[in-house]
């Protein structure tokens, strides 16, 4: 067992974490001057993205597979199979992160989106990786263990494997402490107890949040670090889970009172705190690299930025701009697929569903090509009355069936075919809620996902399940929206 002091810190026991299981609880926009070199890497769990250095991109890759199979060793997890993988974008510097999310703070690494347009991350490679760590633990957790969780454990958890260190396959840690939420817990008021107990985080503002997430992360190491205690934490969130009111569960699982809980955390903050140290040498990520085209240094970054909604005057500079980067690349899948969602959006629908077209003759089976195309003409069967809505939406499903045969884990094709159902008089049928749980454990992280599957159940005569899809939202810590809003900065 190896511990930190550091007057008020953190840490994990080895023994404890490896033990651990939750049980019933289930758990560029501009163009740069010089021409880059963008690489693609894919790994079992992940595809990265990057520019530059194939050395540094296999380096990154690693580190986020040593994370994922570290999460999977703590909670004794097999590799997860068929599961859709997690694009990473990586970066150079913050301005390339903001052309991304421009809403993005300054002093932000990266960030994590989960919505219906897209799950994925970004990161400034030259940042630290506690902020991806942070929002890939929120990934894992609802990948994993769908639930219903309180709003302190769900940040709890991630804030604790946020500190991994994952550089050093020899000398991999978990638990140690975060030097930002230590000085927040020794230097600004504490939340009651039992606020932290019942509130979710964006019902608080300023110093009470940032209090929020540095109590939620001393609370879970404090349950974590001991087996016991563990044992406790699990009955604690399988009773909360259920409805029992916090502080009975409390009683009943943790044998403690708001006020012993404390007193218990403040002894706890201000003793020697464990943490693991192991060797994970055997995790030997195997990946595969290919060199993006030359229109990637381009198109690449704005190509995702540009899935989302634009203001007028933004409009006015993107549209010219596309149009002038794809003639620079004519027969470019990725010039091509950038073009055609922009004319499709903001454009000439009939210039986009023209350069879409010509993707599926270059690459056949192009799942994003045959996804814009559906939508196009679910949009324009919108405009329609009978037979002829009837004939775009039946053209829509055709180009959503060819891509469900071409990335059956997509969860955005069923998703089209939900929306494709929708406007039936027998909306939702079994069939159409199937597809919508099909989406959702394809991407559970996507709370409104789980909202719109939520709605199609309460439509459909199964109010409980609803409910508890529901719940999960209303505990979940994060704001919906824009890009990518789903998962904002930490404070």
């Amino acid at each position: 067992m190896r511990t930190q002091r550091v007057g008020a810190s953190g840490g994990a026991l080895k023994r404890a974490l490896r033990g651990l299981a939750l049980g019933a609880a289930t758990l560029l926009l501009s163009a740069q001057t010089a021409q880059a070199e963008w690489w693609r890497a894919e790994t079992a769990n992940f595809v990265v993205y990057g520019e530059g250095s194939r050395n540094d991109l296999r380096r990154h890759a690693e580190k986020l597979e040593r994370f994922d199979a570290l999460l999977r060793r703590q909670f004794s997890l097999s590799p997860m199979d068929g599961a859709r993988k997690l694009p990473v974008y990586l970066v150079s510097s913050g301005k390339e992160l903001r052309e991304l999310y421009p809403r993005l703070p300054e002093n932000i690494g990266g960030f994590y989106s989960a919505t219906q347009i897209d799950v994925y991350a970004a990161l400034n490679r030259r940042g630290g990786d506690d902020t991806l760590f942070h929002e890939y633990a929120h990934h894992f957790m609802h990948q994993n263990f769908p639930g219903v969780y309180p709003g302190w454990f769900i940040e709890g958890f991630a804030e604790f494997f946020a500190t991994a260190s994952v550089d050093d396959a020899r000398k991999i840690t978990v638990g140690y402490f975060n030097p930002g939420r230590l000085a927040g817990l020794n230097t600004q008021p504490w939340l009651p107890i039992e606020t932290l107990l019942t509130v979710r985080p964006l019902q608080l503002e300023g110093s009470r949040r940032s209090a929020f997430y540095s109590q939620s992360w001393l609370l879970t190491h404090y349950l974590f670090s001991d087996p016991e205690r563990r044992r406790g934490l699990d009955g604690y969130l399988a009773a909360v889970g259920r409805g029992m009111p916090f502080d009975e569960a409390l009683k009943t699982h943790l044998n403690h009172t708001p006020e012993s809980l404390r007193s218990a955390l403040r002894a706890y903050l201000d003793g020697r705190m464990p943490y693991a140290q192991f060797d994970m040498a055997d995790i030997q990520p195997q990946m595969q690299f290919s060199v993006l085209p030359d229109s990637a240094d381009r198109m690449l970054l704005y190509g995702v930025a540009l899935r989302y909604s634009k203001s007028p005057e933004e409009i006015a500079e993107i549209l010219p701009r596309v149009r002038a980067d794809a003639a620079r690349y004519p027969d470019d899948r990725l010039a091509l697929v950038t073009l055609g969602r922009t004319e499709l959006r903001w454009g000439d629908p009939a210039s986009g569903e023209a350069a879409l077209k010509r993707v599926l003759e270059i690459a056949p089976g192009d799942v994003e090509a045959l996804q814009l195309l559906a939508r196009a003409r679910l949009e324009a069967g919108d405009k329609l009355d009978g037979a002829e809505r009837g004939r775009e939406i039946a053209q829509a499903q055709a180009y959503l069936a060819e891509a469900m045969r071409n990335d059956a884990t997509d969860y955005r094709t069923y998703v089209a075919l939900a929306r494709a159902r929708s406007v039936a008089s027998d909306y939702p049928n079994e069939n159409d809620v199937a597809t919508l749980l099909l989406a959702l454990a394809y991407a559970p992280q996507v709370m409104g996902l789980r909202m719109q599957t939520a709605d199609a159940l309460r439509r459909a005569g199964r109010p409980d399940e609803a409910a508890a899809l529901m719940a999960a939202v209303a505990n979940y810590a994060h704001e919906g929206g824009t890009p990518p809003t789903t998962e904002t900065p930490l404070p």
